[in-house]
């Protein structure tokens, strides 16, 4: 399976001199109907039945998840609630309103998405530099005058064949 990503010229953390680093291709987010558009399109469900569903599991999952129960969502992974606390010498004087801090909820992938990950073929869909993303290498190359506008061969190492 393909992932995408845009090189970014970030300050390195370390030495603070610039470096280009990959960064996962974003492009958008898909709304509760167009996920259940694209959740359904092979099966006899509606987008509305789907839809339905994911309301009942959502008002079912949340309390059980907030009660410690690890909730499993399909072949995805797992959500749990977990938080941190300040300490007490006598638990009478502890306040959960104050001392439970940074209360989050983790997702576990499962075995089938961690392996998802692993065998991903990753490449390079473009580049992300001062806010403006150039749609190639090729077309950044070109904007900064690092390539002749007539450049039609492939970008070494970029799986990326510039359309002439």
């Amino acid at each position: 399976m393909k992932a995408n990503f845009n090189f970014a010229l970030r300050p390195d953390p370390q030495t603070k001199v610039k470096k280009w680093y990959a960064l996962p291709a974003l492009k958008g987010t898909m709304d509760a109907d167009e996920t259940a558009r694209m959740a359904v399109a092979d099966t006899t469900l509606s987008k509305g039945e789907f839809k339905h569903v994911m309301e009942v599991a959502t008002e079912k999952l949340i309390p059980l998840i907030l009660s410690g129960i690890s909730v499993t969502i399909g072949d995805l992974g797992k959500l749990r609630l977990s938080f941190g606390s300040k300490g007490v010498e006598n638990m009478d004087d502890f306040d959960a309103e104050t001392m439970i801090q940074n209360a989050k909820i983790i997702f576990t992938p499962s075995t089938t998405l961690k392996e998802a990950i692993k065998t991903a073929h990753f490449e390079a869909e473009g580049v992300v530099e001062d806010g403006i993303k150039y749609g190639t290498i090729l077309s950044y190359k070109k904007a900064k005058g690092l390539v002749p506008d007539d450049e039609e061969t492939q970008q070494p190492g970029t799986g990326e064949t510039p359309l002439g």
